[in-house]
């Protein structure tokens, strides 16, 4: 057998012949692979990725939106009704005792297997949670609605707030007054 590197010249420094020299020893390939995958778990966090974050649409109105990978929630309204797409017919921050309170998220988007639901609180407690909505498909563009009637014919005068939670996280609510 022939050995085709027998009368190459050795680098006096490591003994290699000069077509080993170009290869990576084994601890240059473990600091490579290191440094990659500390770039792809910190470079996202650094450049604002990854996390939900809620921001005021309007400091002045205190809407919300949610965001969060496929998941935008549009700023959340309180209406007395709602038209044939869930959306609100207008828009209200008081209410009678007898009326039945909409609470909307128009403009959201959602990705398929999100679960949305809204808590009702009165005088800052919890007093009833509406039923959660699963999305079976992606939805844009859409108004996510929950409705809360009075129980015994009217609601109690007072401060009232609707949370809207989003895969188990609060994601913004809308504050209202029943008189």
């Amino acid at each position: 057998m022939n050995n085709l590197f027998k009368n190459q010249p050795r680098d006096p420094n490591s003994g290699t012949t000069p077509s080993t020299r170009g290869i990576p020893k084994g601890s240059t390939i473990v600091i490579v692979i290191v440094v990659i995958v500390a770039a792809i778990l910190i470079l996202p966090r650094l450049l604002g990725g990854g996390d939900a974050t809620v921001a005021p649409l309007n400091p002045n109105d205190g809407g919300t939106t949610f965001t969060d990978d496929g998941i935008q929630l549009g700023q959340i309204v309180a209406s007395r009704a709602v038209d044939r797409d869930g959306c609100p017919t207008s828009t209200t921050n008081n209410f009678q005792s007898g009326d039945s309170i909409y609470v909307v998220a128009p403009g959201s988007a959602v990705s398929a297997g999100t679960s949305v639901f809204a808590r009702l609180y009165y005088e800052n407690q919890p007093v009833e949670d509406a039923r959660a909505i699963d999305a079976n498909e992606a939805y844009s563009n859409t108004c996510i609605n929950f409705v809360f009637e009075p129980l015994n014919g009217a609601f109690q005068r007072g401060s009232y707030e609707a949370e809207f939670f989003v895969n188990g996280n609060a994601a913004g609510s809308t504050q209202f007054n029943i008189n």
